[in-house]
């Protein structure tokens, strides 16, 4: 094979790097890609996407490497890494930023507080801002400011002949529509961003934790979603249960006074082991709550949206599953908060396809050995098969190989303006992967 054309940085099997160049976030995954290419710019995005249809090898698109079933990789395939691809450039006039599409959070949350700016963000610190906003994009300011995408202003895109184009609400309006909630991968080569900025200081940054409870536990998610429909839209929480207890973090644009009063029926919850409600400046409180993750590990992490109530059955079958983790730490089920802002946005204003919905229900597991896999995957299915039946669509962002219609699932009632987009600026399928849209 010869690689003529091809420009950037290429790993090839056989490189010192290729090993460590191959592996994605989730140690699970296990790809041989032919070839990696690290592009440094719009220039080496466009002549590889070019070199692969030409030569009809499948290509995958990666930024951060966060995808979850390792869409972002294969065998045998083209890797186009845009993680070279990092610059941020701020324009305080109009408070907006220009970002590139391999930046990674916590970089990008860095910059922004140096001239007091928050941004509606993920929380892994690790993860790049494209597949983050391409997806939707939801953290602990989502009910305040919205999705991530919906403070994406512009994009500019590598097509399937290596053309770059802008899309925005002007230009490409339908394929701007489209990139925010379902680009991930499916019609192009996502390489620049623009956002409009909210400015914020300093916030409340809450983590409350009840460790060896499982009573906790067995009540957290019920009050939870009592308390989630009229809680001050000031206010984001990403929580959960795992095996004998629960925990909650959340993020409040207010002062703690106010904080702890909105918080009063989830700190009703008795045998509080940790109660940190801290008002800091939202650089410490997005690090400190990336702190959290692992560097890499091996995981599922499957989620679906909540529209409705649980009842007190389906909560307490919850627990059964819980009580049957294969871990005692590492097992969970996670519920993220949406409403606010996100409903405030009209249904169709974007590809997002569950603007209505209360929340986002994930289940997930990490091992460590090898052996210990099928036991987690395993369980992580039993428990999503029951959660699939009380929920409805899910959040491409935390996707499952074992999706039944998965397009359907992914988005809804957009699915069919979503293909006639894909059959658009995507006619021969050149973006594709195991759970891409297909063509009409």
């Amino acid at each position: 094979m010869s690689y003529p054309g091809l420009t950037g940085k290429v790993i090839l099997p056989g490189d010192p790097e290729y090993d460590w160049a191959r592996k994605e976030y989730n140690l699970a995954v296990d790809k041989y890609p032919m070839a990696i290419v690290y592009c440094s710019n719009q220039q080496d995005v466009a002549n590889a996407v070019v070199w692969s249809r030409k030569r009809k090898i499948p290509l995958r698109i990666r930024s951060g490497g966060h995808n979850y079933e390792g869409y972002s990789t294969g065998n045998g395939c083209l890797v186009i890494d845009t993680s070279c691809m990092n610059n941020i450039i701020v324009n305080t006039g109009d408070n907006t930023t220009a970002v590139e599409a391999g930046t990674r959070l916590l970089p990008l949350y860095k910059r922004l507080s140096e001239y007091g700016y928050a941004f509606p963000g993920g929380t892994c610190p690790s993860v790049a801002i494209s597949g983050l906003v391409l997806g939707g994009g939801i953290g602990l300011s989502t009910r305040l400011f919205g999705l991530t995408a919906d403070s994406l202003f512009e994009a500019e895109m590598i097509n399937a002949g290596g053309d770059l184009l802008t899309a925005n609400s002007n230009c490409n309006s339908a394929l701007f529509w489209a990139l925010r909630g379902a680009g991930g991968g499916n019609f192009g080569v996502v390489t620049n961003y623009k956002f409009g900025l909210p400015k914020a200081e300093k916030i409340t940054l809450i983590q409350l934790r009840w460790d060896q409870n499982v009573l906790a536990r067995n009540k957290f998610i019920g009050i939870w979603q009592e308390w989630l429909p009229n809680l001050d839209r000031r206010m984001s929480s990403f929580s959960g249960i795992y095996k004998r207890g629960a925990w909650m973090n959340a993020f409040f644009y207010g002062l703690p006074e106010e904080a702890r009063a909105i918080l009063g029926p989830i700190l009703a919850i008795q045998g509080i082991s940790q109660e940190v409600i801290e008002h800091v400046p939202f650089l410490n409180a997005v690090e400190r709550i990336g702190a959290m993750y692992a560097k890499r590990d091996c995981f599922q992490a499957p989620g679906r949206f909540v529209f409705c109530y649980l009842t007190k059955r389906q909560l307490d079958n919850l627990g059964v599953i819980m009580d049957r983790a294969p871990s005692a730490t590492e097992s969970s089920i996670r519920v993220y908060s949406l409403g606010g802002a996100v409903r405030d946005t009209g249904p169709k204003a974007t590809a997002f396809p569950a603007r209505n919905a209360d929340y986002i229900m994930v289940i997930t597991s990490s091992w460590e050995k090898k052996a210990e896999e099928l036991l987690h995957q395993v369980w992580i299915k039993e428990g999503y098969d029951y959660i699939y039946r009380i929920t409805k669509g899910s959040y491409v962002n935390f996707p499952y190989d074992r999706t039944p219609c998965y397009e359907k699932a992914y988005f809804q009632e957009n699915l069919r303006s979503l293909r006639c987009i894909k059959q658009k600026y995507d006619p021969h399928n050149v973006f594709r992967f195991p759970q891409g849209i297909r063509l009409l």
